[in-house]
């Protein structure tokens, strides 16, 4: 599979090209595939699993998954003959981030007082930036 991350913007048609072949999608369709391929959901599950076992470096831990996030997503918007969707790389860190903070976690030493503003905050960043970022 060739860049799996990879977003593709609907041609005016409404059809886009998949690593299947073709395949016609609605406007929420495409919006649901922009919100799972903008959330690091595979580094999430890693934090997760490794969270109980870095109780005394957790931070660092937040940041060694944040330097994962960074590699998988690079890798995986990068395609034959076309460059790397930096947007997409970096939305996907800001995701991370919150949803680290949002889960009560922290990076390095920074923790947030009330963790109910990170919780708001990843509910409104995952549906919107779909809406806006359309990919290429």
């Amino acid at each position: 599979m060739s860049a799996p991350f990879r977003i593709r913007k609907p041609s005016a048609t409404g059809v886009t090209r998949t690593g299947s072949g073709v395949g016609r999608q609605d406007g929420i369709k495409h919006w649901m595939d922009r919100l799972i391929r903008l959330i690091p959901s595979e580094i999430v599950a890693v934090y997760l699993a490794g969270k109980g076992y870095a109780t005394s470096w957790l931070g660092i831990w937040a940041i060694v998954c944040l330097g994962l996030v960074l590699i998988i997503r690079i890798w995986g918007t990068k395609e034959p003959g076309k460059k790397v969707q930096w947007v997409a790389v970096v939305v996907s860190a800001i995701s991370f981030v919150i949803w680290i903070y949002a889960m009560g976690g922290q990076f390095l030493s920074l923790s947030l007082p009330d963790p109910g503003v990170a919780s708001a905050a990843m509910l409104v960043w995952t549906v919107v930036v779909p809406i806006f970022y359309q990919g290429d």
